[in-house]
């Protein structure tokens, strides 16, 4: 597998990210936390010194092969999904949160498969067929899942994650970042400072109200 080329030469991210060279580009908010150890222990190779023997951190990423996480065991919980969105890993978010976790990590990266997903279909939905699927419904989740993790552009649908994240889990700490696959250094979205507070505090998402709505209706 060749690995793509870094963002810095690739002009579909030019203007797009920021990079993280020293710990003053790293936010104020973030500092002094577990996601700064991260940034330091990944872009700086600063390993992560873990004495508390407790998780600090909730990483969540894309499932991903290319992408190996830099972190010590015992350090953080690990959610991969396809395309890093957490849709239905909610109940997961909350154990975590009650183990005292307060900062969430959620990296999106380079050349994802999910926004060329769309060519795959047909042979997911025979791989589930020969797991002994009936057709028809193997055909069914793939793309009703599809549509909740497929999407046109990396940064944009990070950005989409972040927001229906902090709608939902209004006081975890959120750090959106982007992993550039050729070597593995984080940068930080331009979107996030630009982010309008107001945003995060609507009430009317749609994707987190049929979220909550198809949750409700599964425990039903």
């Amino acid at each position: 597998m060749v690995l793509p080329k870094s963002v810095r030469q690739d002009g579909h991210y030019a203007g797009r990210l920021l990079s993280i060279s020293s710990v003053e580009d790293i936010p104020e908010e973030w500092r002094e936390t577990p996601i700064e150890a991260l940034i330091r222990s990944e872009n700086f190779g600063e390993p992560i010194q873990e004495r508390s023997g407790k998780p600090q951190l909730l990483i969540a990423t894309c499932v991903e092969f290319r992408y190996a996480l830099p972190i010590p065991r015992m350090y953080a919980y690990v959610i991969r999904r396809a395309s890093g969105r957490l849709i239905g890993s909610e109940f997961s978010i909350a154990y975590i949160l009650s183990q005292g976790v307060r900062h969430l990590a959620l990296i999106g990266h380079n050349d994802c498969g999910m926004t060329k997903v769309d060519g795959k279909l047909p042979d997911m939905i025979d791989a589930l067929v020969e797991q002994g699927w009936n057709r028809d419904r193997a055909e069914d989740y793939i793309y009703a899942q599809a549509a909740r993790h497929k999407m046109a552009d990396e940064l944009d649908g990070l950005r989409r994650e972040y927001v229906r994240l902090k709608r939902v889990f209004k006081k975890l700490i959120i750090a959106p970042m982007f992993v550039d696959l050729a070597d593995t250094r984080l940068f930080i979205p331009t979107w996030y400072a630009g982010i309008d507070p107001r945003e995060l505090d609507s009430p009317d998402l749609p994707d987190h109200v049929s979220d909550i709505d198809l949750i409700t209706s599964v425990s039903n």
